[in-house]
């Protein structure tokens, strides 16, 4: 069976648009109509209550189940499953009834304060329902869980909430028509297969607003490992083809990793690999090339120390060699530093300023190339350099620490 996958880089806007046909898709609509037609046992007497009630349990399992499908990056609801599997589960089900029965207890029995507790519990609810997704249940009950999910949602948490408070309306609005004002038995239905696609598409929303935010909230998607591992066997049975094929011609293996490494995200054993057959034939120009496209996708990834790797590697095939866009650059420039790589911090910062002298950056740069050049007893060219820094930006806000260093190179005291 074919799993089809959600972009976890789709805008929220638009999966609230069209998450409406979510409830529609796969395995939901069967679940809406037996739970519907279940709770439409109600319209008899002798069990109301206790119809209702489990009614109110079978749906809220079966859209947790949708929630947590959703925050995992599945495009199409989970199999029909009308009972929940976990503690978790179980918590999320209390929650809701709680929840629902608060919203109806607590302005007949308070007034005005019971509405405004009615709201605020509202409000937080999304929250600690989606915390029960990543948190788990002692955690998803923590107020200060509440008030950080919210805080680092943000805006889409609004949005969210304000999805969710329209189709509350929509639900009152539902039961007034069609339960209260239409014809009893079928208006009843009808309220109740409303009320039930409206929770689906709630609860789908929590979920892939988790798995659009799920970096954010320190959760990984089920689907993410799953890819990554599908990738890996598959890379690793690429990487035997491409030696057993090298053996005889390598300029086709080399062409089979090159198809590989456009077709999306490649790990390292796939790159190192294509840059050991290039070099083999001694394609300097495309190992230049790779390399200035591999070094930009790991410091996107975060990943640079290995691009700085990367960067050492390529500078014995080009001494010139410098990334090619301040962003890639400059965080490897400060990464060296940091890292204990003078000479390579020397060359990558003093590169972003000649490279760059327009750059806001380029002062700083400019600043920390004087200094390394410092700590490789290359002061004549530090001195030099400062000078060409107060000279050249004689209005940034570095000028002070730039004079300092140039103070401390010409006389020798600390800066």
């Amino acid at each position: 069976m074919r799993l089809e996958l959600v972009d976890a880089a789709t805008p929220f806007g638009e999966r609230i648009r069209t998450g409406f046909r979510y409830p529609l898709r796969g395995s939901a609509p069967l679940a809406i109509v037996a739970i519907t037609l279940f709770e439409i046992l109600a319209f008899f007497p002798g069990a109301r209550l206790l119809i209702t009630g489990l009614g109110w349990v079978a749906i809220y399992a079966y859209a947790f189940e949708c929630l947590r499908r959703s925050a995992d990056g599945y495009a199409d609801p989970p199999e029909v499953a009308l009972e929940s599997q976990d503690r978790t589960g179980f918590a999320l089900v209390v929650i809701q009834v709680t929840g629902n029965a608060i919203a109806v207890l607590a302005p007949i029995l308070l007034g005005i304060p019971g509405l405004l507790v009615s709201i605020a519990f509202a409000f937080v609810l999304p929250a600690i329902t989606m915390s029960l997704t990543f948190d788990g249940v002692l955690t998803a009950l923590n107020p200060a869980t509440w008030i950080a999910v919210i805080g680092r949602l943000g805006s889409h948490y609004m949005a969210l909430f304000g999805v969710v408070a329209f189709t509350s309306l929509l639900q009152s609005g539902a039961q007034y028509a069609m339960n209260d004002r239409g014809p009893s038995f079928l208006g009843m239905l009808a309220y109740f297969a409303i009320a039930n696609y409206l929770t689906v598409y709630n609860f789908h929303l929590m979920g892939a607003l988790i798995h659009h935010r799920h970096e954010t909230l320190g959760y990984r998607p089920e689907s993410e490992e799953l890819v990554e591992a599908f990738h890996q066997d598959d890379d690793t049975a690429l990487l035997k083809h491409v030696n057993d094929v090298a053996r005889d011609d390598i300029p086709a293996a080399t062409d089979i990793l090159t198809d590989r490494i456009r077709d999306g995200i490649a790990p390292a054993p796939i790159h190192l690999r294509y840059r050991e057959l290039l070099r083999s034939q001694q394609r300097q120009q495309e190992l230049l090339v790779h390399a200035q496209i591999w070094i930009a996708a790991l410091v996107v990834a975060r990943e640079n120390r290995r691009a700085l790797g990367v960067v050492q590697d390529t500078l014995d095939i080009d001494p010139a060699f410098l990334p090619d866009a301040p962003t890639t650059c400059g965080p490897l420039a400060e990464a060296a530093a940091h890292g204990g790589m003078i000479r390579l911090a020397a060359h990558l910062s003093a590169g972003y300023l000649r490279t760059w002298p327009g750059d806001a950056g380029a002062p700083h740069y400019g600043l920390l190339a004087a200094r390394l050049l410092e700590r490789l007893d290359r002061v004549d060219d530090a001195l030099a350099l400062a000078r060409a820094l107060l000279h050249d930006y004689p209005e940034h806000p570095l000028v002070p620490d730039i004079a300092d260093l140039l103070d401390h190179l010409a006389t020798g005291t600390l800066p």
